[in-house]
């Protein structure tokens, strides 16, 4: 799926820092470098790891606290900052406490591991974006890099993750670091993750009734092992003057679908019904911004669906890969298909083994 010669992969990664490494993306992360026989270490939190390798090393820490990385990132030469917060309600009733925690991981904790990096005379720096930094919920149909950030977000996550980019990318050059950012939709795969069992919990639960928005809006995903990948490629293409260098990439695995669509072969495949009936976006829109506001001024639980993942279901938005596919030779290594198939021996196995 190349065009012509591809580009050649420039540099060895040396040491590897992982944050947010017992994440989903992050564990993958650290996976495929062991598996590269790379030496890693892993910043994490809370969350234990559980990956055993004589080359892996796990740091306990929190990037939103400086004392936290001094001992994570020495003589760290390649950084794959994956940490997060996601924090996907906003508006104008959204409680300061709310986006201050956003901020503080999200934007202070970056601004903390660019600090480090330049300290510790870190060589590279790949930072995981979101697609969610160019989108405002308008049609976005074959997004590229060009596109510039919105001047108002619908979530605190996407906002946060844009202030967050620009810095890093602001950053490359700055003592002789060299920096990228990545940006996926949504990240799913055939093991623990969000995406893919709160779904599976909704539609067992008996949830899915009927569809949400036109079944013509188109979105993209990233399957973990393709999101991997673009990392790795990316990584090795932050050299002086490389193709990579302060730049940002969508990574995805480039087959935009309807939602629905998407999730139909789990639907189908754990005996449910595709749903035939469809519930308009715009009356659901009123609804969702009444329940978020409700949650802040009034302390009601949080919205089952919030506005911005509305949007994210019912506004055709997905993104052109060839910018990631001239610069560092990105192709998606696993399908949908493929990966959905996955994803269902996975998604049956659990259920399985609840019901045992």
């Amino acid at each position: 799926m190349g065009t012509g010669s591809e580009p050649i992969e420039t540099t060895q990664l040396g040491v590897c820092l992982v944050t947010g490494a017992a994440g989903f993306l992050g564990r993958n992360i650290v996976k495929r470098l062991l598996g590269e026989e790379l030496t890693v270490r892993a910043l994490v939190r809370k969350t234990p790891l559980n990956i055993a390798d004589e080359n892996l090393r796990c740091v306990p820490g929190d990037i939103s606290n400086p004392d936290d990385l001094a001992e994570a990132f020495e003589g760290v030469d390649t950084v794959f900052h994956t940490a997060a917060l996601v924090s996907l309600l906003g508006g104008p009733a959204m409680r300061q406490a709310y986006r201050d925690e956003a901020w503080r991981v999200n934007v202070s904790g970056t601004e903390n591991v660019i600090e480090a990096c330049m300290s510790d005379n870190v060589s590279r720096l790949i930072y995981t974006s979101s697609i969610d930094v160019c989108f405002e919920g308008k049609p976005l149909p074959n997004m590229n890099e060009s596109l510039p950030y919105p001047r108002r977000f619908k979530s605190i996550y996407a906002e946060s993750k844009a202030a967050a980019e620009k810095r890093v990318l602001e950053a490359d050059g700055s003592s002789g670091l060299r920096t990228c950012a990545i940006r996926p939709d949504g990240i799913y795969g055939a093991e623990p993750n969000d995406m893919i069992d709160r779904f599976v919990e909704m539609l067992t639960a008996g949830g899915l009734v009927a569809r949400i928005g036109s079944i013509s809006a188109l979105q993209d995903n990233s399957h973990v092992t393709n999101l991997v990948h673009g990392h790795v490629l990316a990584a090795r293409h932050l050299v002086p003057d490389g193709a990579a260098c302060g730049q940002a990439y969508f990574i995805s695995d480039d087959e935009p679908m309807n939602s629905f669509e998407f999730f139909r072969p789990l639907i189908e495949g754990l005996g449910h019904r595709f749903p035939q009936r469809e519930v308009p976006a715009w009356l659901l829109k009123p609804m969702t911004h009444a329940w978020q506001a409700a949650h802040f001024m009034l302390g009601v639980p949080k919205p089952m669906l919030c506005p911005h993942e509305l949007d994210k279901i019912c506004v055709t938005h997905y993104a052109s890969i060839e910018k990631a596919r001239n610069d560092l030779g990105y192709t998606p290594i696993k399908s949908v298909e493929e990966a959905m198939q996955e994803c269902l021996k996975y998604c049956e196995s659990n259920l399985k083994s609840e019901r045992a």
